[in-house]
């Protein structure tokens, strides 16, 4: 497995945000927290790719919501804040040069990679249908994916899907123990298309939300520490499936961006390349 990031831009602080900050976001702290996030992913994949930030563009660091890797497939998404469209282009030729077949979506779509969640060990997208992700993007990712089933989720509340559910593995599923977590669990286990594929997967309530939102990386899987309860269930999960934790300190300036652990990397398969 590679990863693909992108540094922390100077204008960091202007990033979007879906409420007003208690606390302004401190730069230096924030890139001090995603400089520990890359050092810890370099020693749990292949290779860490590194694209340096663009201050025109505050949000970069969140590379995620720019494109979707599945297999040797990259889709490039047409993001759904209006100020951050543009942050594509570099990640569109990292891509290209990484070995990934490069396509894009085209209007009306608009996508976050943040609204797709892929099931480990199965052929399953959930595309969140949130504030940022439309039907047609759900449409599209099909097109382009025709060996996979892609099933538009609805998200009420939060910025995206995975800002509320992320795997585990293909059979746990994480959910931010909150009413977004809790709808969301609900429109999963009652989805008609989802059945043999999230149908009889194990829904966990995490405590802490930001725990919620854990990096599978292979056996590995990181998580952002801050809430005993969280850390004590995560551990108990990961010991009797073999994975071992690892546990980020809370990236807190991050996360006044409304960002998680899966914002901030692209993650490629061994067999994107």
């Amino acid at each position: 497995m590679r990863a693909l990031v992108r540094g922390v831009a100077a204008s960091f602080a202007a990033a979007l945000t879906l409420e007003p900050l208690a606390a302004p976001i401190v730069l230096d702290l924030a890139r001090a927290q995603h400089e520990a996030y890359v050092r810890l992913l370099a020693g749990l994949v292949q290779s860490v790719t590194e694209l340096p930030a663009d201050d025109k563009h505050p949000d970069c660091c969140f590379i995620e919501d720019t494109a979707v890797v599945v297999g040797g497939t990259a889709i490039v998404a047409r993001i759904g804040a209006a100020a951050r469209q543009g942050e594509e282009a570099p990640v569109v030729a990292a891509l290209a040069a990484m070995g990934c077949d490069v396509r894009h979506l085209a209007a009306p779509a608009t996508l976050d990679g943040g609204d797709v969640l892929q099931l480990p060990g199965s052929r399953h997208l959930l595309v969140g249908l949130s504030r940022r992700t439309n039907a047609a993007a759900v449409e599209q990712l099909a097109a382009h994916l025709p060996a996979h089933s892609v099933h538009g989720v609805p998200v009420p509340h939060g910025l995206h899907l995975k800002s509320a559910v992320t795997a585990l593995d293909g059979a746990t599923l994480l959910f931010a123990d909150n009413t977004a977590g809790l709808q969301l669990s609900a429109a999963l286990a009652e989805h008609p298309a989802l059945a043999g594929g999230t149908g009889g997967a194990r829904h966990v309530f995490v405590p802490d939300p930001f725990a919620a939102n854990v990096l599978l990386l292979g056996e590995h899987v990181v998580m952002q520490a801050g809430c005993s309860a969280s850390e004590a269930l995560l551990e108990g999960l990961c010991t009797a499936r073999g994975l071992r934790l690892h546990k980020l300190p809370r990236a807190t300036e991050l996360v006044k961006a409304d960002a998680a652990l899966t914002c901030c990397s692209i993650l490629l398969p061994d067999d994107a390349q």
